[in-house]
């Protein structure tokens, strides 16, 4: 089930260390409008422990990169390392892992804004759980036509919606570094979306428990404009029927009354449209769900409507 990443030459040779080091990996592609941002809050970070950050940068022509270099430092052990051979969030995370140095990984995005005690608390709960999942603010930085297409869920809960196993979001988690390397790390597979879905899915029919961490705060930064939503969530379909052909024989279900009842939904209210923008943007995000949905369907042959 998992696919191995693709092997790619060291840069450099990697340090031994001693126990204790915690590795935080961030993507990086065309972030130049909010990543300084979010590097500003890791700098703030109160964890007293060593840490180091690993900026992944996946191919970025803005000005991404001279940005995180400003940081050097703010962040003394602030690394960029260079890896566009292949697109994909999946890819560049198992990047940063690899050329990382710490026992414990911690993920984030550069678009979102972690709280000053985030890493303290990943630490804190990877020393109970071997995987974990953090809080995901989503008010703080979003408005509310955004956050009509995606409510917040209670803090200490993770994420669902498959009526399978939870799973948490690739913007604010970790794993023990022995977890990862078993699972392979993320699956490059997975292009347009849910390659955390299938790692914290796989770790777990792997035997391995994931804990929600209520006070490990991520504020989450939603797509504002229509067509961004829309291509957010048509990827998100598009990435839903490989994740049934891979953990269908695990339990996965797959509902085509519930689709029927979905597609129902959007039929009857087309009108919202022509609504309010906030009626406009869960009528389109849902709709494109669905439609990514079908086409991946076609493209993994299966049916996961």
């Amino acid at each position: 089930m998992t696919v191995q990443p693709r092997p790619v030459g060291r840069v450099g040779p990697v340090d031994p260390v001693g126990p204790g080091l915690v590795s935080v990996i961030m993507p990086a592609r065309n972030g130049a409008a909010t990543i300084g941002a979010q590097l500003a809050a890791l700098a703030r970070q109160t964890y007293a422990g060593r840490w180091e950050l690993i900026v992944v940068d996946n191919g970025s022509t803005d000005g991404t990169t001279a940005l995180v270099a400003g940081f050097a430092g703010r962040l003394p052990h602030l690394r960029l390392h260079r890896a566009d051979a292949y697109p994909g969030t999946s890819y560049a995370r198992n990047e940063g892992c690899r050329v990382s140095r710490g026992e414990l990984l911690l993920f984030c995005d550069q678009d979102d804004v972690v709280a000053p005690g985030w890493v303290a608390e990943m630490v804190r709960g990877l020393a109970e759980f071997p995987a974990v999942g953090g809080h995901v603010e989503r008010r703080l930085l979003n408005d509310d036509v955004a956050l009509a297409t995606r409510p917040e869920k209670p803090a200490g809960s993770l994420q669902g919606g498959f009526d399978f196993l939870p799973y948490a979001l690739g913007a604010n988690c970790g794993v023990r570094r022995a977890v990862f390397e078993e699972l392979g790390g993320f699956d490059p597979a997975y292009r347009y979306g849910s390659d955390e879905v299938s790692f914290f899915w796989r770790a777990q029919l792997a035997g391995h428990r994931i804990g929600a961490l209520p006070d490990a705060v991520v504020h989450y930064r939603l797509r504002r404009r229509l067509p961004a939503m829309a291509r957010q969530y048509y990827s998100y379909g598009l990435s839903h029927p490989r994740l049934y052909r891979d953990f269908a024989a695990a339990g996965l279900p797959c509902s085509v009354r519930s689709a029927a009842r979905e597609w129902r939904w959007l039929l009857r209210h087309l009108p919202d449209l022509l609504r309010s923008r906030r009626h406009r943007a869960v009528w389109v995000t849902r709709c494109a769900m669905r439609c990514g949905r079908l086409a991946g369907s076609l493209r993994n042959r299966v049916v996961f409507p």
